[in-house]
């Protein structure tokens, strides 16, 4: 019998056997297996790997997987952002005390709404945008004078009072129509105030245009308002929005804050459904309360010309209770005029927060996983799941960057969810790996524990205990029986063998032959392997000559066991070339285990022991000396000893 320990396992090239249990750096877990593994080699794999990752999971995002992720970190991005001032737009609020003093009735009345625009646009207001559907006619005369004051400042300032109407989908073309107010006079002053609802019910996005009955173009509320606070009647925007080609002049905030006129096109405001550019939580712009205005209004007092609303984009609305016009945004529950507000403050800095290109996102992508699968090359997993951490943090802080900087969204969660499939996956087959090589040389909950706590197989000292067993008889009943015969037994003989080991926490090293190899104590430590090892011992002995017994009834003779149990230190590790690779245990302890097994033969014993394992297990076996025996390649004699016995308590 060879005095030297055999494998475990072989495997061909991939992820290192070390670098499995996490105690040394080596080649990544999702390297692929294969001959003529170098260096160069390896790292294309890893690069390959690198980009099958990163095609999967954008294959996976242009499904629209990740678009509700997506919506939940630009929400996050909002909650983090410092408010944004936006000193443009300011917003008149009909609250519970206003609605209170008109009688808690509805429709509001048009002579209240008839003196609050008056007196704003008289104050210098741009344009003063009504958050009111006002389709169904009220008192006479209270109608006649809005529609007056209506007539009077179209004819002054064309686009300087709008009012809000709900876009109506008509069923088998697809267009929309506006409902239509309780005068014709007042239907080109009107903009749709609808917004989508996510579906979790949040306010998020909202359409600058949608497509009329007749090749038509229907502004939305915040468009109208923007486009009349430049001059632009409601005819010239009808007419610009009912080109085919071209767009519009609206003014436009730099990064300086500074409003200048800029074409913005037809193609970007009938595109894609924007995404609002909240600048903060309920209560960002700056807000006045409607009764005292229209107390002054109807006082006869004069507008100072330094006022609040000079040169300003008015928002004006309903927040009181019975209105019911509350609805969740990102940043809270907010109020429809407060929504379009911020939809007008979108529109004047052109946030429209569209993604950029998809090649851009694939080569991000890419980069980030090719980068990992690289690196699993040399980095331990721990150590690989911080620097892909670190790699999506990085694009996670450009992506807020681009984002509070210029209204641009920077796709982090695809390279993230790569970066999170890359390590699971690499985990998933390094478990798999590692249960499908190792797992059967040790019991089901080793195996559990090596998995959950990790073992060092990088290569270390460490004391074990080896058991070594032969059998007896063997070449001669092979040579009575036929082939088959002899397999079977062997079969029967090697199961029931590893059954025992497995059971006491051993690990089968290897089959040499008719031997059989076990180690206690490595990979993982048990303060207990020179116990384990002993009462395997005896158990195999039993689980022997329960097959003996079997055997003989069926005529196939009996078979005869020599073992051999030694403790001392080792060398435990990965050993091997790239192309194969072992775990073994080595050095003197076990040179010295397989020549005390030979002794069996000629001391016709069936279990030794050395000294070293009886001052272990003195008070718990009982043994026969068999005195001091010279062995070769020692300068002193071994004591060795004959088990008869195991007390178990």
């Amino acid at each position: 019998m060879p005095p030297v320990a055999a494998p475990v396992y072989d495997r061909q090239p991939g992820p290192r056997d070390d670098e499995a249990f996490g105690s040394a750096p080596g080649s990544g877990p999702l390297t692929l297996a294969g001959r003529g593994s170098g260096p160069g080699a390896r790292v294309l794999r890893a690069m390959l790997v690198g980009l099958l990752v990163s095609v999967a999971v954008t294959a996976l995002s242009r499904t629209g997987v990740l678009a509700g992720w997506e919506t939940r970190a630009v929400d996050a991005f909002l909650l983090l952002r410092e408010r944004v001032p936006a000193p443009e737009i300011v917003m008149v609020l009909i609250d519970d005390d206003a609605f209170l003093a008109l009688g808690q009735r509805q429709p509001l009345s048009r002579r209240y709404v008839a003196d609050l625009a008056d007196f704003l646009l008289r104050s210098g207001a741009r344009v003063v945008a009504f958050d009111l559907v006002i389709t169904a006619p009220s008192a006479p005369a209270e109608d006649q004078v809005l529609l007056a004051v209506a007539r009077r400042w179209s004819a002054q300032r064309p686009g300087s009072l709008v009012f809000a109407s709900l876009a109506i989908p008509e069923a088998k073309s697809g267009a929309f129509t506006l409902l239509p107010p309780f005068s014709p006079e007042l239907a080109a002053l009107s903009g749709f105030a609808n917004a989508p609802l996510g579906a979790d019910g949040v306010v998020r996005r909202f359409t600058p245009i949608l497509p009329g009955a007749g090749g038509a173009r229907l502004p939305a509320l915040a468009l109208a308002a923007l486009a009349g606070s430049s001059g632009l009647s409601p005819r010239d925007l009808a007419a610009r929005l009912a080109a085919s080609r071209g767009g519009i002049s609206l003014p436009v905030r730099d990064e300086h804050g500074k409003i200048t006129q800029a074409e913005t096109s037809l193609a970007q405001l009938a595109g894609p459904p924007w995404r609002i550019d909240y600048t903060g939580p309920p209560g960002a712009f700056t807000s006045f309360p409607s009764e005292p205005l229209v107390a002054l209004a109807r006082s006869g007092t004069e507008p100072d010309p330094d006022n609040p609303f000079r040169d300003r984009l008015v928002m004006v609305g309903a927040t009181f209770v019975e209105s019911r016009d509350l609805f969740p945004t990102p940043t809270g529950l907010m109020s429809g005029v407060e929504i379009q507000a911020h939809m007008v403050n979108t529109l004047l800095s052109r946030r429209t927060l569209l993604p950029p290109p998809w090649y851009l996102n694939v080569a991000l992508l890419t980069a980030v996983c090719v980068s990992i699968s690289v690196l699993s090359l040399w980095l331990r997993p721990a150590w690989l799941a911080l620097v892909g951490l670190a790699l999506v943090g990085g694009l996670v802080a450009a992506s807020y960057e681009a984002y509070t900087r210029g209204g641009y969204w920077l796709d982090f969660l695809a390279p993230l969810l790569g970066t999170l499939a890359y390590l699971q996956g690499a985990h998933w087959v390094r478990r798999r790996r590692l249960r499908s090589a190792f797992g059967q040389y040790v019991s089901p909950q080793v195996m559990d524990q090596v998995l959950r706590t990790g073992a060092s197989l990088g290569g270390e000292v460490r004391r074990v205990t080896v058991l070594l067993s032969d059998l007896r008889g063997f070449t001669t009943i092979s040579e009575h029986l036929p082939p088959e015969t002899v397999s079977e037994m062997m079969n029967e003989y090697f199961t029931a063998m590893v059954d025992v080991i497995l059971a006491h926490r051993g690990l089968v090293q290897d089959f040499i032959g008719d031997a059989i190899m076990a180690i206690y104590g490595a990979p993982l430590d048990d303060p207990e392997h020179c116990w384990h090892a002993a009462r395997t011992a005896v158990g195999m002995h039993a689980a022997l000559a329960a097959l003996n017994h079997r055997w003989e009834a069926e005529g196939r003779g009996p078979l005869a066991m020599g073992i051999a149990v030694h403790t001392g230190p080792a060398f435990a590790g990965t050993l091997g070339a790239p192309r194969k690779k072992k775990y073994a245990v080595l050095g003197d302890t076990v040179n010295l285990t397989s020549r005390m097994e030979g002794l069996n033969r000629d001391l016709g014993t069936g279990i030794l022991i050395s000294g070293a394992v009886l001052a272990v297990l003195r008070d718990r076996m009982v043994v026969r000396d068999r005195g001091s025996v010279a062995v070769k390649g020692r300068s002193e004699p071994v004591e060795i000893h004959e088990l008869l016995s195991l007390e178990e308590a």
